[in-house]
């Protein structure tokens, strides 16, 4: 809402943004370092392909210093940011992209949703099975086949909202700033999301 107080980072976040008004590109640049990984974790499980990922995040980070100016700054500048982000993901979507293999066991691993994917690498990946029993590295493969197809026929929003909520560990109420819709609905998006899983992989897994 935007007569809450910003936490003590939304609030760096806002004197980044003044400056930035300001003429500082420095500024930018530090915001810029600040959510890099996490806007291009975000972009990467929209569009499943890691260059096309950095192409998203670039433009994502260009719209956003375009229209700085716009950014209310009682709100949370990552909320704005990821908003840009996703629409640009979508964007690229609409524009003939295709979803290509995406780990979705890297995507709703303990260490994503608690939110620290970006620290432990901006690729996500999961680890390497070569350490791994053969048997079971195929029939991880083969969930992990199953449940992407299952997420790539999602609607566009449904997938977003299970990417931001899973990925980035945010809250309904941060997903709903991000979608530009109330907290219920994307809680609602995200039950209906989950319904759409059930459904594909009954009987299937």
């Amino acid at each position: 809402m935007p007569g809450r107080k910003l936490s003590r980072d939304g609030r760096e976040d806002a004197r980044l943004v003044k400056s930035c008004r300001q003429g500082d590109i420095e500024a930018f640049s530090t915001l810029v370092s600040k959510y890099q990984d996490s806007l291009y974790n975000v972009a990467y499980r929209m569009v499943g392909d890691r260059e096309e990922a950095r192409d998203v995040a670039q433009e994502a980070f260009i719209k956003a210093y375009k229209g700085i100016e716009t950014f209310d700054s009682r709100m949370p500048f990552r909320s704005w940011l990821y908003r840009i982000g996703k629409n640009t993901a979508i964007d690229h979507l609409r524009r003939g992209a295709k979803a290509k293999d995406v780990s979705i066991d890297a995507a709703f691993s303990p260490n994503v949703r608690e939110g620290r994917a970006a620290a432990s690498g901006v690729e996500a990946e999961p680890p390497d099975p070569a350490a791994d029993n053969p048997e079971d590295v195929t029939v991880t493969r083969e969930v992990q086949e199953i449940v992407r197809r299952a997420v790539d026929r999602l609607p566009e929003n449904y997938r977003a909202v299970i990417v931001l909520h899973h990925l980035e560990g945010m809250t309904f109420g941060e997903v709903g700033k991000v979608m530009g819709v109330p907290r219920n609905t994307a809680k609602t998006w995200a039950h209906r999301a989950r319904g759409m899983l059930c459904e594909a992989l009954e009987g299937v897994m």
